[in-house]
């Protein structure tokens, strides 16, 4: 399925997401591909980043004095695998390897590509190492044809210049919400696409406002793939055909026609057909925090970690409050709120800046409501 070329796209934006995280930058997922100059590269970088491929496409590298060269392993590699390895985020911990074989991709890239198969052109905003820059920047271009286009997802870039009537831009929630507060619009005849995480009520009329022709959210994990489609977000996702459901068993199991192993669904659903659902909650204590998966378990062992804390929680804030993660701590004796600056040094050393929590406050337990249970603060 993938070609040489593809491989190159693939292994330059993990050089670039690599870039990314090092400056702690949200928006700025790639530099150009001509600027990425191997000899630019700090070492740790290049050293994570050609870990990363290695990981992507299965395969031990060996000593390189270009991308070109490291492209070239890939590429064979991929050749006598024909499988790849998604990552699920390096924010939440340890991440997870998830196998995806080319016969799943071409798969999934028929069905789901299938909404996007009068496209004249994909236009995906997420790097391609990534599930739905993925999908977008091969999957379904290469079962339809269809030409695809990466473009950094900058919400101030001149987008009616860019886009065309025909175009289909693969986005995400927190992309879509600062394209509309920067006053974008979109030219005639442009499909938006979310996905990565839940969206946000009312954002499929902001953007039909906005000039999009036809809105999709796309609902599905790294660990599964792509699980369902909807064009309405009052209506339920539609689950994907090549899926077969286990909605007796609790939690729902999915599988893949074809293949024996059976999954749990990512979150807690409810089924209003036989194949439609409304996704609830997470059932992992995942999170999205600016479209990256976090982990609050993790940030709360690292929190607890320091033996200024006794126990401590974490969740999103509220939507009035913000959109980064918040921590209840509980001090072990002899500690008091003067240590705060301590913890955020202490937690930036440990945590990326997605799992760092904005907000503390400090009590003398853990609020719990009148059950006993846990409770916001």
């Amino acid at each position: 399925m993938f070609s040489l070329e593809q491989v190159g796209y693939i292994v330059y934006d993990i050089f670039s997401t690599e870039l990314v995280k090092q400056r702690r930058d949200t928006f700025a997922f790639f530099d150009t591909q001509s600027s990425l100059d191997l000899r630019q590269i700090p070492s740790q970088v290049r050293e994570q980043a050609t870990e990363q491929v290695g990981l992507f496409f299965d395969f031990n590298p060996e000593p390189f004095s270009s991308l070109e060269q490291l492209i070239l392993q890939a590429h064979t590699a991929y050749q006598k695998n024909k499988f790849v390895y998604l990552s699920t985020s390096g924010s939440t911990g340890q991440p997870k390897q998830i196998l995806h074989t080319q016969e799943m991709m071409e798969i999934e890239g028929k069905s789901v590509g299938y909404h996007f198969r009068n496209a004249k052109r994909l236009i995906t905003l997420t790097p391609r190492q990534h599930l739905y820059g993925l999908s977008f920047g091969v999957f379904f271009p290469v079962v339809y044809g269809t030409p695809t286009l990466p473009l950094a997802p900058l919400p101030m870039q001149p987008w009616q210049t860019l886009l065309r009537a025909g175009d289909v831009v693969a986005g995400f929630p927190l992309f879509w919400e600062y394209f509309l507060k920067g006053g974008n619009s979109l030219p005639a005849g442009v499909t938006a696409v979310t996905s990565t995480a839940p969206c946000p009520k009312g954002l499929f009329d902001r953007l039909k406002k906005a000039g999009a022709e036809q809105v999709f959210e796309l609902y599905g994990a790294t660990d599964t793939g792509g699980i369902g489609v909807r064009s309405d977000e009052n209506a339920p996702f539609q689950i994907n055909d090549f899926w077969e459901v286990d909605a007796e068993h609790q939690p729902v199991l999915i599988r893949r026609k074809g293949i024996d192993k059976w999954l749990p669904f990512p979150d807690e659903v409810k089924f209003v057909s036989p194949r439609g659902i409304f996704p609830l909650k997470r059932t992992d204590r995942m999170v999205q925090v600016a479209g990256v998966n976090v982990s609050l378990n993790r940030v709360e062992k690292v929190l607890q970690e320091h033996p200024a804390v006794k126990t401590c929680r974490v969740r999103l804030m509220r939507p009035e409050e913000g959109k980064r993660l918040k921590a209840f701590v509980v001090l072990n004796a002899g500690y008091d709120e003067q240590i705060l600056p301590q913890l955020r040094v202490y937690l930036t050393e440990q945590l990326s800046s997605h799992e760092m929590p904005r907000a503390f406050t400090f009590g003398s337990a853990l609020p719990t409501g009148a059950m006993g249970k846990d409770s916001d603060w």
